[in-house]
């Protein structure tokens, strides 16, 4: 298959939802696994080996400020010790593509940090960044293949 330009997909056309709610007010988001090494030296060889030995899930979120869910749950944790996890579902569904949907299930996730307040002269609209972390990761095996 030759690559075409219209086969690009546009990151607009994505959507995000958290436990099945969708965060509309969604800027951009970026998860990432990251593998975990550990260096093997090997007798008679001037390079250092690598061995994978597990993986890490970590992300990004950026929104515009519309809501205080964040400062809430950051607030209910420092109050009760409640800390809750999510499941993220990312939605890509560009139909100029032609390369169907792909949707990416991210389990466990916790949020790391959230801005519990702020204000800024300069901005036209508020935005806050929202770090996480995800223990888990499901691409169905169908849609894998169109994105492929």
């Amino acid at each position: 298959m030759s690559f075409k330009a219209q086969n690009t997909i546009s990151g607009k056309e994505g959507r995000l939802f958290m436990d099945g709610e969708e965060l509309a007010y969604i800027k951009s988001f970026e998860a990432t696994i990251e593998k975990n090494k550990s260096e093997v030296p090997i007798m008679g060889r001037r390079m250092t080996g690598h061995k994978t030995t597990g993986a890490s899930g970590t992300g990004t979120m950026n929104f515009y400020k519309v809501t205080s869910k964040f400062v809430r749950l950051m607030v209910e944790y420092v109050k009760t010790g409640k800390d809750p996890y999510f499941t993220f579902q990312t939605v890509l569904d560009d139909k100029a593509s032609g390369r169907g949907t792909e949707r990416v299930s991210l389990y466990a996730v916790n949020f790391d940090s959230a801005k519990v307040a702020g204000l800024d002269v300069d901005s036209e609209a508020l935005e806050e960044e929202v770090p996480f972390t995800f223990e888990d990761i499901e691409l169905p095996e169908e849609l894998s293949e169109t994105f492929a």
